[in-house]
C-alpha cells in the first residue's frame, strides 16, 4: 500500500521550495492582491435591513463621502422596523456627523433635534436637553470652546439621574471630548475618559438601558487606540480582542484587527502579527477603506520581510499596499510603491524592479519631493548594479548623493557616497582613485552630520577614506584609520577593531612601512582570534607572512607560513600559505622541499576543481 505523501512545495523564484506556511500566506496574499486590482465598477452598495444601511453609512463616513453617508443613512431610516429605537439613534446621529461634514448647519441641527425627539420619546429629557445645547460639539472634532462646555457637563453629569437608566449624555459627551484631548496630545486624560464611558455603558448595559447600535464596540476600540498610541501593546491588544469578539460593524471589526496587528508585532509575535495583518487588509478592502488596507498590507509587508523565508510575502504584501494606496489615490502612494519596489530589489528581482524605481524617480522629479527621488535614485542604482550594469549605477548613485547633501540627510549621503566611492575604487585603477577619494571624502563629512543620528556610518567611512588615502601613499590616512579604531573601541565592538587593525596594517604596508606592517598584522590576528573568528586570524597571519617575505626573510616567512597551514581550517587560506611557503622553499634553495609543497599545492587545487 503507498505511504501517504506530503503535498509537493511550490518553489520560489529563486528555486528553493516553499514551506507550507509561507505557501499558505503567499496564496493568501495573492488572492488578496487579484481582488485589489480588480477593475469592475463596484456594485451600488445595498442592504437587507436598517442596521445593514447604518454600517454602509459609516463606511461611507470613514472613507470621506458624507453625502454618500447621508443617502445610505437615509435608506436606513426607511428600513426601520418596529423595536429598532438602537438602530435610529445611530441613524440619526450619522446623518447629523455627515451634515456637518459637508458645513450644512442647518441640518446638522435638524437631525440633532430628531435625535432629541427620540430621546424624549424614550423618557430620556435630560440626555435631549443637553443634546440639543451641545449640538455639534457631540458630532465633529469640537473646537477648543466646546471642549470646555464638554468638560464642564462630564464633570457635573451624575451618569443617570432620571427615571430611565440611560438619561445621561455623559457617554456620548465624554467620547466627543477625548477626541479632543487626543488631538491636543493628553492621551492621560483621553485614557480615563474612555475607561469612563466604558464604565458608564457597562452599567447601563446591566441595567438594560437602550443603547444607540455600535456604542459599545466604539468605545472599546477608542480605547485599544489609546493603549496603542500610548505603547501599551499588551492592553491595546486586549481591548481589542473585546471589540473583536462582538457582532460589531464591519468597518470597527477591521479597525480592532489592525489594533491587533499592530500589538502582536509590537510584541516580537510575528506569526500572529502577519496573520492580523491580512486579516486587517482584507477586512478593511471589504469595506472599501482601500488606505485601511494599504496600511496593514504594508505591516505585513514589514513583518514578512523579517521572518526568515518570506521574502515572496513581502514583496506580495507590500504590492498589495501599494495597489491600494494607488487606486485610493493616498497621499502615501508614492512611499508605498518605493518600499514594494525595495523589496524586489532585496528578493533579488532587480530587472522587476527596476521599472517600477524608473517611474518612481520621474514621479518624484515632477513633484519637487527631492529626498524621495534620492531613495528611488539609490535602489534604481542598485537594480542596475545587481543586473551586471554597474555603469549605470554611479551617475544615479552621485545624483542621489547630492540630492540628499542639498537637504541635510547626512547618514543617507553618506552612505550613498560610500557606496559609489566603493564601486568606482572596485578595479583599484589610478585613472579613477582621484574620484574615489573625493567621494570618499564627502562620506566623511557627511558622516559627521550624521553622528548623533548614526554612529556606526562615520567609522565605517573614516576607515574607507583612510585606507584609500594610504594607498595614494598619502600617510595622513593612518590618523583617519586611528580615528575610525578609536570609534569602534570606545562601541565595544570587538571584531571591527580586529578587522580595523588589520586594514591598518595593510595601509602601512601600501605606506612601505613593512615592520609595522607585520607587528600590526599578528596584532590584528590575536584580536580576531579573541573576537571567535579564526578565519580572520589566519587571514591576518597570512598577510604578516607575505610581507616578512616581501621584506626579504625568506626563512622567516616560511615559518610563519607553516604555522598558518598548521591552523587554518580554510581550504583558501591554506592555498595561500602553501603558495607563499613554495616560493619561500624555492628562493632558499631548498628543492626539495619546494617540490613536495607542490605536490600538497597542486592536490589541493584539484579538489577545490571537484568541489
Amino acid at each position: 500500500m503507498d505511504t501517504p505523501q506530503d503535498p509537493p512545495h511550490r518553489d520560489d523564484p529563486s528555486g528553493g521550495p516553499v514551506e507550507p506556511a509561507v505557501d499558505a500566506a503567499l496564496d493568501r496574499v495573492r488572492a488578496l492582491l487579484r481582488q485589489a486590482r480588480g477593475t469592475a465598477a463596484p456594485d451600488a452598495p445595498t442592504a437587507l435591513d436598517a442596521r445593514g444601511w447604518w454600517e454602509l453609512s459609516l463606511e461611507a463616513a470613514l472613507r470621506d463621502e458624507p453625502r454618500e453617508s447621508a443617502r445610505l443613512a437615509d435608506s436606513g431610516l426607511a428600513a426601520l422596523g418596529p423595536g429598532q429605537d438602537d438602530v435610529r439613534l445611530a441613524l440619526l446621529r450619522a446623518l447629523a456627523v455627515a451634515a456637518g461634514q459637508v458645513g450644512d448647519e442647518a441640518a446638522l441641527t435638524r437631525w440633532v433635534e430628531a435625535r432629541a425627539a427620540l430621546l424624549r420619546h424614550l423618557g430620556r429629557p435630560r440626555q435631549a436637553g443637553l443634546e440639543s445645547q451641545l449640538g455639534g460639539a457631540l458630532v465633529r472634532d469640537p473646537d477648543t470652546v466646546e471642549a470646555a462646555v464638554l468638560a464642564g457637563v462630564v464633570e457635573d453629569e451624575p451618569g443617570a439621574p432620571g427615571e430611565d437608566p440611560g438619561d445621561t449624555v455623559l457617554p456620548e459627551a465624554a467620547l466627543a471630548l477625548a477626541v479632543h484631548r487626543v488631538h491636543t496630545g493628553d492621551l492621560d486624560a483621553a485614557l480615563e475618559l474612555a475607561r469612563r464611558v466604558i464604565a458608564v455603558l457597562g452599567g447601563l448595559r446591566a441595567a438594560g438601558a437602550l443603547l444607540p447600535t455600535g456604542s459599545w464596540s466604539s468605545a472599546h476600540l477608542l480605547l485599544a487606540r489609546l493603549h496603542l498610541w500610548r505603547g501599551e501593546h499588551a492592553e491595546a491588544d486586549a481591548a481589542a480582542a473585546v471589540v473583536t469578539a462582538l457582532p460589531a460593524a464591519r468597518a470597527v471589526l477591521a479597525s480592532a484587527t489592525t489594533v491587533r496587528a499592530i500589538a502582536a508585532h509590537e510584541l516580537d509575535r510575528p506569526t500572529a502579527a502577519l496573520d492580523l495583518a491580512l486579516e486587517a487588509a482584507e477586512r478593511m478592502a471589504s469595506v472599501g477603506l482601500r488606505r485601511g488596507a494599504a496600511s496593514a498590507a504594508a505591516l505585513a509587508g514589514r513583518v514578512a520581510g523579517d521572518l526568515d523565508g518570506y521574502e515572496e510575502v513581502a514583496v506580495a504584501a507590500w504590492e498589495l499596499a501599494s495597489v491600494h494606496a494607488e487606486k485610493a489615490e493616498a497621499p502615501e502612494a508614492s512611499s508605498l510603491s518605493y518600499w514594494w519596489a525595495h523589496q524586489l530589489v532585496l528578493a533579488g528581482r532587480a530587472d522587476e524592479a527596476e521599472p517600477l524605481l524608473a517611474r518612481l524617480v520621474r514621479r518624484e522629479a515632477t513633484h519637487g519631493r527631492d529626498v524621495e527621488q534620492a531613495r528611488a535614485l539609490v535602489d534604481l542604482g542598485h537594480a542596475h548594479h545587481d543586473q551586471d550594469r554597474a555603469e549605470n549605477a554611479l551617475p544615479l548613485w552621485r545624483e542621489a548623493a547630492g540630492l540628499f547633501e542639498a537637504h541635510g540627510q547626512w547618514e543617507d549621503a553618506a552612505r550613498t557616497l560610500l557606496a559609489a566611492g566603493a564601486l568606482v575604487n572596485r578595479e583599484r585603477d589610478e585613472r579613477t582613485r582621484p574620484s574615489a577619494l573625493d567621494l570618499f571624502e564627502r562620506a566623511v563629512a557627511a558622516a559627521r552630520q550624521a553622528v548623533d543620528e548614526d554612529p556606526a556610518v562615520l567609522p565605517a567611512a573614516l576607515h574607507a577614506h583612510g585606507y584609500l588615502l594610504c594607498e595614494s601613499g598619502q600617510a595622513e590616512g593612518l590618523d583617519l584609520l586611528e580615528e575610525a579604531l578609536a570609534l569602534v573601541r570606545g562601541a565595544g565592538a570587538d571584531w571591527q577593531v580586529a578587522d580595523y587593525t588589520d586594514t591598518r596594517a595593510r595601509a602601512l604596508w601600501s605606506l612601505e612601512r613593512g615592520p609595522e606592517a607585520i607587528a600590526t598584522a599578528l596584532q590584528a590576528a590575536d584580536l580576531f582570534t579573541a573576537a571567535g573568528d579564526r578565519e580572520g586570524a589566519a587571514q591576518a597571519e597570512l598577510f604578516a607572512a607575505y610581507v616578512v617575505a616581501e621584506d626579504g626573510s625568506p626563512e622567516q616567512a616560511a615559518t610563519l607560513f607553516r604555522l598558518v597551514c598548521d591552523s587554518t581550517d580554510s581550504t583558501l587560506v591554506r592555498l595561500g600559505a602553501l603558495t607563499g611557503l613554495h616560493q619561500c622553499l624555492s628562493a632558499l634553495g631548498d628543492h626539495d622541499g619546494a617540490a613536495r609543497v607542490r605536490d600538497e599545492l597542486d592536490a589541493l587545487r584539484e579538489g577545490l576543481g571537484a568541489d
